[in-house]
């Protein structure tokens, strides 16, 4: 691929992680693998993730355009608390990288925005395979890409942290 076309791609929506070529049932399964440690940011995690199962499934089976909408609605919800919740918690740790993680976010928030607007303009009876496909990229890339890549760094960081000062407090959000 020339340096024009691997630019275009990197670029697109929802693959900043690279998973594009990964099915959602081999990478959206939670079996607690991606656990972070920290209880309240596990049980968001797994809700999401249960969330991309049900909007892969309403896919695959034709699902319409009022429940993709609704999927939609529901998935920028759970993003939204969760964003905040994480943010908090990593302020409290006093994250070196916080900013970069928040500047994530706010990509993930702005890519989610573009992708729910394609959705709410789709056609309930016409061909909307495009943005239900980049729906499941995108939700595939906010869970499993974001978490291995993104929430990983933390995760190691708060547990040598917690470990390293001995604070009671470092130590029960990461035990």
């Amino acid at each position: 691929m020339g340096l024009s076309s691997r630019a275009l791609f990197d670029g697109r929506l929802s693959g900043v992680h690279g998973l594009t070529n990964f099915s959602l049932k081999q990478r959206a399964a939670w079996d607690g693998r991606l656990n972070i440690g920290e209880a309240q940011i596990d049980a968001q995690h797994e809700a999401i993730f249960a969330l991309v199962v049900r909007a892969s499934d309403a896919w695959r089976k034709h699902g319409d355009v009022e429940q993709l909408t609704l999927m939609t609605g529901e998935l920028h919800q759970a993003l939204e608390e969760h964003f905040s919740y994480e943010e908090g918690v990593l302020a409290g740790l006093g994250y070196d990288d916080l900013a970069e993680h928040r500047a994530e976010h706010q990509v993930m928030r702005d890519e989610l925005q573009l992708i729910r607007a394609r959705v709410e303009k789709m056609d309930p009876a016409g061909d909307n395979a495009e943005p239900g496909f980049l729906l499941l990229n995108y939700i595939l890339s906010a869970t499993v890409g974001h978490i291995l890549h993104s929430d990983m760094d933390y995760c190691a960081l708060a547990r040598a942290t917690a470990s390293h000062r001995g604070s009671a407090a470092a130590a029960s959000v990461f035990s």
